[in-house]
């Protein structure tokens, strides 16, 4: 019973907040000068989505979001796979010592290469462009870690019988390690889409021109909070939580189990 009670106490504390998001996506002006506060709206106001849906910086801003985040998640998707395939099954010199060296850069806070990743990204002439948005984030030596575990914890067996009769490594790959591994790679390409989708600082650092900003960064500049048209302001926050949202809910069965597995390896 305790445990229930407790379950309850915390689910309303993480989920009221996403409640009154929304109940404020369907204020009226009026609503957020009511005294006292209101939590619903008096008369909801759907034309507060309509404007934010509609706004031609949000859909600009949103398209970026969507393909720095979609290439970002395929690159380091296959990165990981590729190094952690090659870690797990090749033989080659300097191994150890450089999966060493990538699993300790978890370990460096990616705060403290601000300046220096900026400098570098300068001089390639890379700033408001995509590559130079996602090119920190295309490798993840969590991640890394993660399908490494995975796929050393598999049978050689089937590897083994693949290469006596001939097959090559990507066919290996393919249709062998990917498959028998598909839980930890489809999460780690959710998780790359949604960490990448919601970076906000290092977007701001590389992108000064309105055409190349990303939503995180748009929204503060659509003017709402200056016209005071606050639950248009809300409503585009709706609008960008609740796909993530049904993200998370419909592969979250995956996502818990492929991080199970990788504890249990």
């Amino acid at each position: 019973m305790l445990k229930k009670t407790f379950a309850a106490i915390l689910a309303i504390i993480v989920i009221f907040p996403l409640i009154y998001v929304i109940s404020l996506s369907l204020f009226s002006p009026r609503d957020f000068n009511s005294t006292p506060a209101r939590f619903f709206p008096s008369s909801p106001e759907l034309g507060n989505y309509v404007r934010a849906l509609s706004n031609a910086r949000f859909i600009r801003y949103s398209i970026n979001s969507i393909i720095t985040a979609l290439l970002s998640a395929v690159i380091r998707t296959a990165i990981v796979i590729l190094s952690s395939y090659a870690f797990s099954f090749l033989n080659f010199r300097g191994r150890k010592t450089l999966l060493f060296f990538l699993l300790l850069s978890a370990f460096i806070p990616q705060d403290g290469l601000l300046y220096e990743n900026y400098v570098s990204v300068s001089r390639m002439h890379l700033l408001n462009t995509y590559l130079g948005i996602i090119i920190t984030s295309l490798f993840s030596a969590t991640q890394l870690m993660m399908l490494l575990t995975a796929m050393k914890s598999l049978s050689r067996d089937e590897y083994d019988a693949a290469r006596v009769d001939g097959a090559r490594d990507i066919t290996i790959l393919t249709h062998i390690i990917i498959p028998l591994t598909k839980g930890v790679v489809i999460t780690i390409f959710i998780q790359s889409f949604i960490s990448v989708f919601n970076a906000y600082l290092w977007p701001l650092l590389v992108t000064n021109t309105e055409r190349m900003r990303t939503l995180q960064i748009g929204i503060g500049l659509m003017g709402y909070e200056e016209s005071g048209r606050l639950g248009a302001l809300f409503a585009t926050l709706v609008a960008v939580l609740v796909p993530f949202i049904a993200l998370v809910l419909f592969s979250r069965k995956l996502i818990i189990r492929a991080l199970a597995d990788s504890l249990s390896y």
